[in-house]
């Protein structure tokens, strides 16, 4: 069986040893290399529809990200090609990122978590961690989901509308790109809810660049400059609108499901799916491979304060966005782009850092909210 597939995708040579595979780089991948191929592994960088698949022989195609907006699923369908995903995957990965935002927030703000008011736009897997976490830190939150709460799911009897998370200090998105029906979420936000944010608000888009109107966002932004606006997608990725750039507080390059362990269950779940359609023997689970030794992470003063310094120090967003706003300036974002995401590929997730040192009681659970292994070791103060 011949399979075509990303080659920064890991593991896929072990994984699937016994097949016949070529590995490709991302924006190389074209019809014909697909011609005699019967499976196509690809990421998000990939646009999967009828250009690239009409006259090849492909029979499954996976992405290794939960995000699906790059595959025309409704002509994989018709075409009668299986289709599967890594959905979830990335969660924590991207909650790491979420909360290395909202440690930047409050570093800058000297504002508590218990202070604030966060509000999560789409409860899928991600948005369910980031909710987890809020909640952990002692944030009063509100949560919005209207597929999810129309579906009768009980849990989410208490969802609001998105204009009800209008009055909210921190709104991070978590939503499929939709372009059509009742539930599109192009352009979701837009000029009248980021016109209803409170004074200093900050808004994190993880989720796709579409979900915000970027012309809206850089008109109301360059007045009220009191939002502060977190991107990690945008649209036109690789190269990001200069207008849209100059009203971000911080834009990385699509990173904040990068991380090891995201790539390698990622990679796990696709190969999965993949032997199972072809109806082959799947390898037998290597996961603890996966397993480092935890990094650790020493608080010096043990204070609170301290905390959203070292959160931002493990997975620096700071250093990233600095780097991509120079190449942007510079007009070579596109081969910066690529870089920084696979530098990043290889980052610990906040899991993997144990801390430790003498910490006051609240910098302890900040820690553990934030999602750092906290060891009962840990002295408190």
């Amino acid at each position: 069986m011949r399979i075509i597939a990303d080659r920064n995708i890991p593991l896929l040579p072990s994984l699937l040893a016994e097949q016949e595979l070529v590995q490709v780089d991302a924006r190389e991948i074209s019809a014909d290399s697909l011609t005699q191929a019967d499976a196509l592994v690809v990421r998000s960088v990939t646009q999967v529809d009828s250009r690239l698949l009409t006259g090849s022989s492909v029979r499954f195609v996976a992405t290794a990200t939960s995000g699906v907006d790059h595959v025309d699923l409704p002509w994989l369908a018709n075409s009668g090609i299986a289709f599967s995903s890594a959905a979830g995957a990335n969660a924590t990965a991207v909650a790491d990122y979420v909360m290395a935002a909202f440690s930047w927030y409050l570093q800058s703000t000297g504002k508590r978590p218990e202070q604030l008011r966060c509000g999560i736009v789409g409860i899928g897997h991600v948005g369910t961690e980031v909710l987890r976490r809020f909640r952990a830190l002692g944030c009063m939150t509100l949560a919005c989901d209207p597929p999810r709460q129309e579906s009768g799911d009980s849990l989410a009897s208490n969802f609001e509308g998105l204009s009800a998370l209008s009055v909210c200090d921190v709104v991070s998105v978590h939503v499929p790109l939709i372009s059509s029906g009742r539930h599109a979420t192009v352009g979701l936000i837009d000029g009248a809810f980021l016109r209803a944010l409170p004074r200093g608000a900050l808004l994190i888009n993880t989720s796709r660049g579409g979900v915000l109107n970027e012309r809206d966002a850089s008109r109301i932004l360059t007045v009220r400059k009191d939002i502060r606006l977190v991107l990690d997608v945008f649209a036109g990725e690789p190269c990001a609108d200069p207008s849209l750039v100059r009203v971000t507080g911080l834009i990385t390059p699509h990173i904040a499901g990068y991380s090891r362990l995201a790539k390698h269950l990622a990679a796990r779940q696709v190969a999965k799916a993949l032997m199972g359609f072809f109806e082959l023997a799947v390898p037998p689970s290597n996961e603890g491979a996966d397993s480092t030794d935890q990094m650790r992470l020493e608080l010096v003063t043990g204070q609170p304060d301290e905390v959203w310094q070292v959160a931002l120090k493990s997975f620096d967003l700071t250093a990233i966005s600095d780097t991509f706003k120079s190449s942007i300036k510079r007009g070579n974002s596109e081969e910066v782009f690529d870089s920084l995401r696979k530098q990043c590929s290889e980052r610990p997730e906040y899991s993997e850092c144990s801390a430790g040192g003498q910490m006051t009681a609240s910098a302890s659970d900040y820690m553990a909210g934030l999602g750092f292994a906290v060891g009962r070791e840990s002295g408190r103060s």
